[in-house]
């Protein structure tokens, strides 16, 4: 084929035209879809460690242009850094304790003309959460509406490891404006993220300025865990033996096995990118994007070893202490394990299970009392001994569509959602067991993954929320 023939040929007039487009008709649909919008405000409050100035940029210039009802005038986007393992608790309280603005004059719901999108990092959770005008504009309760909202979120979250926190809250608010946005039996796949719901024919115009953003994203999302190797491989290596002395020291009925394992596991891995991290440094703090970008597959496999050790780091030094008698971190984790307890009452529909339940919180609220006990880390391995049998029967009775395997990973001592007990003996925490049940029936036909309720009463504001 000659160069006359190519088939690309066409592509430097194409370009020129779509170029003309961008600069001579976005401008002119952007101001109209503001001009319809002037006196709805996009707020980012709560950037959970995770948002960028570019980030919140993109928000603050693409939410105006979203298809969203007259009755919306506040869209307020939330990424939390830790949360609840029921979104809509963190939302509750975001709103009852940092912004009572965001509640009704009875305090009971959301404010009227209200829109909150979310993301929950730790847990890992997606939320929406509305006013009731703003729930009946966009038919929030309709069929499969809630989960379809849900699932456009989990796309770009989910996409190739690399979590797009500002894409899946844009794709929250775009979908909670689009009706026909629907999951199960209610309508087909989610739409692409990428694709706004910009106004007339500048959809793909506006493609290609996300494109763009996400392209600059990558390239500085890839230069600061670059960054973070250089900064914080040398400490972590330079206390390596001493956490190995900490790790091995640990003699609790907690510390078996699976833990010591995990250990090995994550140490030996770390010993093993030592020639990488070594390359890496050699080309220098002054390193262009395109040699970088090179290196991207070195410099993400040294980047989530590194974030591994850091979390066994902090894991073990946990344990240690609360193996030690720190009454602080001994009643933090009796708090958790308590709001994992009451998770779990309040989801599992079983009667006998729930007083099973209660009885296990009973034994967990007495020992936070006594956390200088000195049998404490004995009484407490008794309770993860038990609550794992009754977890493993609520699994069989009301979740037996889901098994730990490789699909359903248990956290393990890398990992910063783990906690001393977990994997002893096989205890997973329900809010584990729950997400992969949500996980699992959310991506059934006709089937719900989405929490719409809270953990405590007094409270009806609409929300849904699931895991991603």
């Amino acid at each position: 084929m000659n160069r006359i023939d190519s088939p690309f040929r066409y592509a430097r007039p194409v370009a020129a035209l779509m170029a003309l487009f961008v600069v001579l008709l976005l401008p002119m649909a952007v101001a109209t879809a503001q001009a319809t919008t002037a006196t709805r405000s996009v707020e980012v409050p709560l950037r959970g460690g995770r948002l960028t100035d570019d980030d919140v940029r993109l928000l603050e210039n693409e939410t105006p242009a979203l298809s969203l009802p007259a009755t919306v005038d506040r869209v307020v986007y939330l990424v939390f850094e830790s949360n609840e393992s029921n979104l809509n608790d963190s939302l509750r309280h975001y709103a009852e304790r940092d912004d009572r603005s965001l509640l009704s004059g009875s305090e009971d719901k959301f404010a009227p003309g209200s829109l909150i999108v979310a993301v929950g990092m730790d847990p890992r959770r997606v939320g929406v959460a509305c006013g009731d005008d703003v729930c009946n504009a966009i038919n929030f309760y309709g069929s499969g509406r809630m989960d379809g909202i849900l699932d456009e979120m989990r796309v770009p979250l989910r996409q190739s490891g690399d979590p797009n926190i500002a894409a899946a809250l844009l794709a929250g608010a775009r979908a909670a404006g689009d009706t026909t946005v629907v999951s199960g039996d209610g309508g087909g796949d989610p739409t692409p993220w990428w694709i706004p719901a910009g106004v007339g024919g500048v959809g793909a115009a506006a493609g290609l300025g996300v494109a763009a953003w996400g392209l600059r994203r990558r390239r500085r999302q890839l230069r600061e865990r670059y960054d973070h190797i250089v900064d914080n491989y040398a400490r972590v290596a330079s206390q390596l033996d001493s956490i190995n002395v900490r790790a091995h020291s640990l003699s609790s009925p907690l510390a078996d096995d699976t833990v010591r394992r995990d250990w090995e596991d994550v140490r030996s891995r770390f010993l093993a990118v030592d020639g990488t991290v070594q390359r890496l440094s050699g080309i220098g703090d002054e390193v262009g994007d395109r040699e970088l970008a090179r290196h991207r597959k070195e410099i993400t496999e040294a980047y989530e070893t590194v974030r591994q050790m850091e979390n066994a780091e902090h894991n073990i030094d946990e344990f240690f202490r609360m193996e030690h008698g720190d009454d602080t971190v001994r009643r933090r984790h009796l708090t958790e394990l308590h709001e994992d307890l009451v998770e779990a009452r309040a989801t599992v529909s079983d009667e006998g299970l729930r007083d099973d339940l209660d009885g296990i919180d009973a034994r967990v609220v007495a020992l936070r009392e006594t956390p200088d006990a000195p049998d404490f880390m004995d009484a407490y391995a008794r309770i993860i001994t038990d609550y794992r049998i009754i977890i493993e029967a609520v699994r069989k009775r009301e979740f037996d569509d889901v098994e730990p395997d490789d699909d359903n990973p248990a956290p393990r001592i890398w990992d910063a959602s783990w906690h001393p007990g977990y994997g002893y003996s096989g205890f997973v925490p329900f809010v584990t067991v729950n997400s992969w049940h949500e996980s699992a029936t959310g991506t059934g036909a006709g089937s719900s993954g989405a929490t719409t309720g809270y953990s405590s009463g007094g409270f009806s504001g609409g929300a849904a929320s699931g895991s991603w």
